[in-house]
């Protein structure tokens, strides 16, 4: 049976291309992994480069030249504009490195403030009253199925470091009933 090749850098493995150069050509497709995204993007909008040109005002070669451009030649406005035509925005993140546990608890900061700025609409509006509602009720489900999974994962490793010990993970039970008060109003 034939084998599957999922990425360039297989095909070239297979093909016998020593370890220097796959590295030298992984390493140069990362290099315009934002211009082909670009492609992809435009692509996903049944747009040709002319169109894309078009809703721009620039030239069709312009937007060959940015799809085909290395990362570091592609200027922020320019990757601006281009995804706002696409109806996308563009988010840019400037951090001091962080380890996944601090990249998970700063998420859930953000995702907190999110919430609370929902609330904010929440207004004398019937409809959108609802619409909150049940866009809470659905976030709520979500991340109690992740705390779920998050507390059985949890508990399989303590159990396997600690067998003999009856794991206990404990909720604060306020929370918890306040949560099923609200669910209870669905």
């Amino acid at each position: 049976m034939d084998k599957k090749i999922t990425s360039v850098s297989e095909l070239l493995k297979d093909m016998g291309i020593d370890d220097v150069a796959r590295k030298n050509v992984d390493k140069e497709i990362e290099n315009h992994i934002l211009g082909k995204n670009l492609m992809i993007l435009r692509m996903k909008n049944n747009l040709s480069q002319a169109e894309m040109a078009k809703k721009l005002g620039v030239s069709q070669p312009c937007i060959s030249r940015l799809e085909y451009a290395s990362n570091d030649q592609i200027k922020l406005g320019d990757l601006n504009k281009y995804v706002a035509a696409l109806g996308y925005e563009t988010t840019l993140v400037i951090s001091k490195p962080q380890n996944i546990a601090q990249k998970i608890k700063n998420t859930y900061n953000q995702l907190s403030a999110l919430l609370t700025e929902l609330q904010k609409y929440a207004v004398d509006d019937e409809f959108i009253l609802q619409g909150i509602a049940k866009f809470e009720l659905e976030a709520t489900h979500n991340m109690l199925n992740l705390a779920s999974a998050l507390i059985e994962s949890s508990s399989s490793k303590l159990k396997k470091i600690h067998p003999q010990q009856e794991t206990q993970i404990i909720l604060d039970d306020s929370i918890v009933e306040r949560k099923k008060k609200n669910l209870a109003f669905a």
